[in-house]
């Protein structure tokens, strides 16, 4: 039986104008940035604050096409990588769908932090120093 493709990548429903507010606040301060960065951040900062949050209920039509970012092989790599350590189990990788599904969980419950990192009390144009500052933090503390 052949693999299940991933196709669409979701998003809770109620969080895509967070994506997209997220996406507009970083093109305003001439970063072009793709949807797939944003939820690859998100997942990181999920996953980083242990918030895996499943949801029952997508957006409508999905957050982005899986395609979009088949180029960005570092992109998938992380999204694997999370994948791995989530489950436990290196075998993940046979299943491309629940793969994913992890990566869509840890987003969930990191969208909302990076939101109001990006677009609330940090702004956008401290957000570079904000996450500079967290991660050597988090270097910091693995010493």
């Amino acid at each position: 039986m052949p693999e299940e493709r991933k196709q669409i990548v979701h998003c809770a429903r109620g969080t895509k104008h967070l994506y997209d507010k997220i996406r507009e606040t970083l093109s305003h301060r001439y970063l072009k940035t793709e949807l797939y960065q944003i939820f690859c951040l998100a997942a990181a900062i999920g996953f980083r604050e242990k918030k895996f949050e499943s949801f029952t209920r997508s957006h409508p039509g999905g957050l982005f096409r899986v395609e979009s970012m088949e180029k960005d092989t570092n992109a998938i790599r992380f999204i694997q990588a999370m994948a791995i350590s989530y489950s436990k189990n290196l075998n993940i990788l046979r299943e491309e769908v629940k793969t994913y599904n992890i990566a869509e969980c840890f987003a969930n419950g990191g969208i909302k932090i990076l939101y109001s990192m990006i677009c609330g009390n940090v702004g956008g144009a401290d957000f570079v120093k904000e996450v500079e500052k967290r991660l050597i933090e988090i270097a910091r503390s693995k010493n």
